[in-house]
């Protein structure tokens, strides 16, 4: 047993070595793509078409360098090699750019992207930017990804030394038996497998995050995760 044990721990960290690998290999030509799309959309000579191909361009390039990232961020969380960061953030600003970053995904498919911040909701908080905006905009990519009408909800307040930061939508929903898999990595439901492609990683990185989620399943509505960041 202790040598099935050796051999798994063995192929588990090199295919964690290998995905790390990977997606340090694909950043970099990645990195270049982006920025010369980013160099083009400043061009004044391109028309209205030709903006909205660049723009293509540079969305798709995003969504694809936030997967690496997970690939990235679940590499590091196999190998233990995960940390978290403090620093002081303007928290405001975070959540106003991951509403902007998804906001032409939520236009092409009709449906309407919220941001709902609570007048208490301090304008800095002291944590993990990186970490939280990562779960945020995994959320908010599921969230999109899976609702077809209706809107998506990127919703943040404080209270009593707690943030509390939700992501609500009007898809597919989550059936109870299946949501014990919702924050494993590389696993999807069997609601999502049916319509939508996805790596599975999701809500896996939660774990690295000191945080609380709890989901809720309602008429269809998928779950509403909370995150809370020490403040």
């Amino acid at each position: 047993a202790r040598l099935a044990r050796d051999e798994a721990q063995r192929a588990n960290q090199a295919k964690s070595t290998f995905l790390a690998n990977m997606s340090h290999e694909l950043r970099t030509p990645l990195n270049a793509i982006l920025g010369f799309a980013e160099v083009l959309q400043q061009d004044p000579s391109l028309g209205p078409l030709q903006r909205e191909h660049t723009a293509i361009i540079t969305r798709s390039g995003e969504q694809l360098l936030h997967l690496l990232n997970d690939i990235l961020e679940m590499s590091k969380i196999e190998a233990g090699k995960a940390q978290l960061h403090q620093a002081a953030f303007s928290l405001r600003a975070m959540l106003a750019t991951a509403q902007k970053m998804f906001a032409a995904a939520a236009q092409d498919k009709g449906i309407v992207l919220h941001l709902d911040l609570s007048p208490t909701l301090p304008r800095y908080a002291e944590g993990d930017e990186a970490k939280l905006r990562q779960v945020i905009i995994n959320l908010l990519s599921n969230a999109i990804k899976f609702t077809e009408q209706g809107s998506v909800t990127l919703r943040a307040s404080h209270h009593a030394g707690r943030l509390s930061i939700s992501v609500a939508d009007t898809g597919v929903g989550i059936a109870p038996e299946e949501q014990s898999a919702l924050f494993e990595p590389f696993s999807q439901t069997s609601s999502g497998v049916r319509s939508q492609k996805g790596t599975g990683l999701g809500a896996g990185d939660l774990s690295t995050v000191r945080a609380d989620a709890w989901r809720q399943h309602h008429r269809g509505k998928r779950p509403r995760t909370r995150h809370r960041d020490g403040l």
